[in-house]
């Protein structure tokens, strides 16, 4: 690839703003008359040529966090969205409605473990305050309090979360996970259950909340972790060469014992971008799995016996290739039985097994063989039977229960969009599902094996939500660009009318595989309750018709992801939902190129854009030293001419074309985000205010102090409010104009 560097001449932005006064509507129904006036920045052109094709890339210099004046521009731009936010009409009543209608609950629970005595340990907040880590044995009448993360380092200004927890087998310990500031990469604590003490030593340079966590031995002496050597953001290094390390309680935690990765075993060539995890299960496993993971599906995978590793004997053994499609880290010992989702011959997946005997995952024994409608989601292995998630469309979930040589389909408490499983260990028969919808709040049931029903177990109390009840839900099948059938959710009020007149908020993602499985939210509820339609288009690129449905949104065949969306555009128009002055569409992280490359190919259609650290140059994003990591396994790589053209068509920075009029856009971003760099959103925003002559509004919102997955607290609930009350301003909400 060649550069050529040319400095640009700043932008005339004062024409631009005196052309948007000359040329503004007067009659424009949907938004007030407003002339835009973001802050202004000189552009550094770039001349790029990738396999013969030159790129012209205007805002390069806009990569450049550390030059300050960069810094205070994405400040001002903040500044500048926050002041037109503010003055829209009805968004401050909107955070308080946000508010109240998502802490209807007493409390709520996350990150809960239940261990083989029926203890619990959990992280559980009042509503309005934050996450503190409890724990409650079975004989217990009252739970106690172990950590609450604001007494940790007290000293300084940094406010911080657990985002992790794992307690040893013996429940004598566990390990909390603490950041700040959405960095992600975690100091780990041990605390002492019994004494309700945290222990004198910190583990730095982790990063459990993924990476497959924290694994205890079975012994409970220590447990292993994947350690970051870089943990800083900008450092060339950061997510590199990580190891896989083993902790053992009371050692300094800068005497790093390594057990599998490139210092431990240079032969297998593990690439620095990708990661040396490892897995283990259960108590009483004797076999500990070292996978080389990454952004893909399927890895390879390595075993050893767990006292070896112990030990010090790394005589770590082949398990899988990444060839033999087994699913990630999805798999399971028990006893000398591996038992695994595979993709291999099997679309939609099958569960099989292997014995370490006969390591043959050519030819394993089936346990639960490929449906044709239905995608195996995810498993469970209790001591006497296997339980399968299925889903169809990623929207309509069902039970199966493997006993032996026999499978049942299991009758359900009530329908299911979505069944998460949670198993006690393979050491007991326990199981329980929560079951989600669309419109219906998550119930947790217990499973009796006896009289195979379930049993309402609900942990914490039932919450009412009047304003929902006129709403309905439909699943629909879009014809595509190609004639490809993509699965369509609609939610909205059973008494609308559909005279094209109902704003509309598409949500999408299409990426890695991932499904958009039916989930309770009363915050987007909350927008079909304010007149609006709730879309979810679940376009290629994620998992919801199977591997295909992944391989049909992936690398080359990209642009079909966002040619789903616009073909769940225009249905809705055609249906009479809505139309495109009244359409929204939302994408967060990979997201981006979903609504990013829609909106450039079909500028006409959408009246809002809406990114959350959105990947909108993903052109750069392998170049980039610092945080690329391995995404170039979903997206391409522009090493190889075909995957670099692909590229090139999913960038949707370039695509922008001067003198267009596109939709109003609102990009968000935090500025401590480890997984997409965050002036992707900024050059976007920047190249989006030169292009459409300043007739929208274009909003940049950088985050100083958060970082891929946004705020908590109170400002969780104005980020989501900003977000819907720009929707409600550019589709013409009368609620929702510009103050005057």
């Amino acid at each position: 690839m060649k550069t050529k560097t040319i400095q640009e001449k700043p932008k005339l932005i004062y024409l631009y703003c005196l052309l948007g006064v000359l040329l503004w509507n007067c009659n424009n129904n949907n938004v007030q008359d407003t002339v835009f006036t973001p802050p202004e920045i000189n552009g550094l052109r770039v001349e790029d040529s990738y396999f013969g094709k030159k790129i012209t890339d205007p805002y390069r210099n806009l990569e450049d966090l550390k030059d300050s004046s960069i810094v205070n521009w994405y400040k001002k731009q903040t500044n500048y969205a926050n002041t037109l936010l503010d003055s829209i009409k009805g968004r401050d009543t909107l955070i308080e409605q946000l508010y109240e209608i998502n802490n209807r609950k007493s409390f709520f629970l996350k990150r809960q473990f239940i261990t083989e005595n029926d203890t619990r340990f959990y992280l559980k907040k009042l509503a309005g305050k934050s996450y503190k880590l409890y724990y409650k044995k079975a004989t217990d009448s009252l739970e106690t309090l172990l950590f609450d993360p604001k007494t940790y380092k007290e000293e300084t200004e940094n406010k911080y979360y657990i985002n992790y927890i794992k307690p040893s087998w013996d429940e004598k310990y566990i390990v909390a996970s603490l950041t700040y500031s959405g960095k992600e990469h975690s100091e780990l604590v041990i605390i002492d259950v019994a004494k309700q003490k945290q222990l004198p030593q910190t583990i730095t340079n982790a990063w459990p909340s993924s990476f497959l966590g924290v694994n205890w031995l079975p012994d409970n002496s220590g447990f292993t972790y994947l350690h970051f050597p870089e943990t800083t953001p900008d450092h060339p290094d950061f997510k590199k060469n990580s190891q896989s390390v083993l902790y053992t309680l009371g050692q300094d935690p800068k005497q790093l014992n390594y057990i599998f990765g490139n210092k431990t075993h240079p032969q297998l060539n593990i690439n620095a971008k990708e990661k040396p995890t490892t897995k283990i299960k259960y108590a009483n496993d004797k076999y500990i799995v070292g996978y080389i993971s990454g952004v893909d599906n399927y890895w390879s995978a390595y075993y050893a016996k767990i006292e070896y590793i112990k030990a010090g004997l790394l005589n770590w053994k082949p398990l899988f290739k990444s060839e033999d499609k087994v699913k990630t880290s999805r798999g399971i010992f028990k006893g000398d039985d591996y038992i695994y989702m595979t993709n291999k011959n099997a679309e939609n997946f099958k569960l099989a097994s292997v014995n370490t005997n006969a390591l043959n995952f050519d030819d394993p024994t089936v346990l639960f063989e490929e449906k044709e409608d239905e995608v195996i989601k995810s498993f469970r292995v209790t001591k006497d039977a296997i339980y399968v998630v299925t889903s169809k469309y990623g929207i309509e979930a069902q039970l199966y229960k493997i006993d032996g040589n026999e499978t049942q389909k299991l009758e359900l408490p009530k329908k299911a969009g979505r069944i998460d499983l949670a198993a006690k260990s393979v050491n007991y028969d326990d199981m329980w599902i929560t079951i989600s919808g669309w419109i219906s709040d998550d119930e947790r049931y217990v499973y009796d094996v006896e009289t195979n029903t379930f049993e309402e177990a609900n942990f914490t109390d039932d919450s009412v939500f009047p304003e929902f009840e006129n709403m309905v839900m439909e699943e629909v099948l879009v014809p595509s660009h190609d004639g490809i059938q993509v699965p369509l959710s609609i939610i909205y009020n059973k008494n609308i009318k559909k005279d094209s007149d109902n704003p509309t908020f598409f949500f999408g993602y299409g990426a890695y595989g991932d499904n958009i499985s039916p989930v309770f939210s009363p915050i987007f509820l909350n927008f079909v309750r304010e007149g609006g339609v709730l879309c979810y288009p679940h376009v290629r690129g994620g998992g919801e018709k199977g591997d295909a449905w992944h391989q049909g949104g992936f690398k080359t065949t990209k642009p079909n992801t966002w040619k789903d969306l616009i073909a769940c555009t225009e249905y809705m128009i055609d249906q009479k939902y809505t139309s495109k002055n009244k359409t929204a569409i939302y994408g967060g992280s990979a997201g981006g190129i979903m609504v990013g490359r829609a909106m450039t190919e079909r500028p006409d259609l959408f009246a809002a854009v809406i990114t959350n650290s959105g990947a909108l140059n993903v052109a750069r994003m392998e170049s980039e030293k610092a945080i690329g990591g391995s995404n170039y396994k979903e997206f391409g790589t522009i090493k190889d001419s075909t995957e670099c053209m692909a590229l090139l068509e999913m960038d949707a920075y370039l695509h922008i074309k001067d003198s267009v009029d596109y939709p109003a856009t609102y990009l968000t971003v935090g500025m401590n985000d480890p997984r997409v760099v965050p002036w992707e959103s900024g050059k976007f925003a920047a190249r989006m205010q030169q292009a459409n002559a300043l007739k929208k509004p274009i909003l940049l919102h950088a985050d100083f102090d958060t970082g891929h997955s946004g705020g908590s607290g109170m400002k969780f609930y104005r980020e989501w409010a900003n977000v819907f009350s720009f929707v409600f301003w550019q589709t013409g909400h009368p609620n929702y104009q510009l103050k005057e």
